[in-house]
């Protein structure tokens, strides 16, 4: 599986298919028991992975839990840039212009004072993905986002990531779904999992065919 800088991929697959074995390899938090991992020009057994997850964002379902009560939502950003849960330090001008602006890229700037543990599901994931980004990632890993989304508030939610995937073309964004109807025109490619291995990859509209969704479900 190759893909390249500023690329948008999904990972596809049903529960227990792999998807999220894969992101913690691209992570380095596994390690291959045979092949190759390249993460940025970086090749695993030679690189210092601390280093490399720094440069990696990301985003996934226990996050939300973490994240302590007290906190509001702009400090929950800020936190993200020095790699915390929590943020004990007086902010720079800069790093609030710049969390300031990780939210208006989500849609999500009006949240900026309210408390973190008051916001929807929905309203959650775009402040954890502004989180993220305040420590530029090149990549970005977006795990289940639309978990616990009702139908609207998925459509805006992913209508907020394709103005995101817009104004950050150069960030590579690897999203994992098992709900196909979550993969917009935003995404060019998709590897499918099923069962621990490879059922397709290539080109979104090459691969999410009939026959491919018909075998993968």
């Amino acid at each position: 599986w190759k893909v390249a800088g500023g690329g948008r991929w999904v990972l596809l697959g049903p529960n227990g298919s792999g998807k999220t074995t894969l992101l913690k390899l691209i992570t380095g938090y596994n390690y291959p028991s045979r092949g190759r991992v390249v993460i940025l020009q970086r090749e695993f057994g030679h690189t210092d992975l601390r280093i490399l997850r720094s440069r990696i964002g990301w985003v996934h379902y226990d996050l939300r839990n973490m994240i302590p009560e007290y906190m509001n939502v702009l400090d929950v950003v800020l936190a993200g840039g020095k790699g915390t849960l929590s943020f004990f330090e007086a902010p720079t001008p800069a790093e609030r212009l710049r969390a300031r602006n990780n939210l208006r890229a989500l849609r999500a700037e009006n949240l900026s004072v309210r408390h973190f543990s008051t916001l929807s599901t929905g309203e959650r994931q775009r402040v954890l993905i502004a989180r993220a980004l305040m420590a530029e990632p090149e990549i970005l890993l977006l795990d289940e986002p639309c978990m616990g989304l009702d139908p609207l508030s998925r459509e805006e939610f992913l209508d907020s990531l394709s103005t995101l995937f817009v104004e950050k073309k150069e960030m590579t964004v690897v999203t994992v779904t098992h709900h196909v109807e979550e993969i917009t025109e935003a995404y060019e490619g998709v590897l499918i999992l099923n069962d621990g291995k490879v059922l397709a990859c290539g080109e979104r509209r090459r691969t999410l065919t009939a026959d491919t969704i018909s075998r993968l479900f």
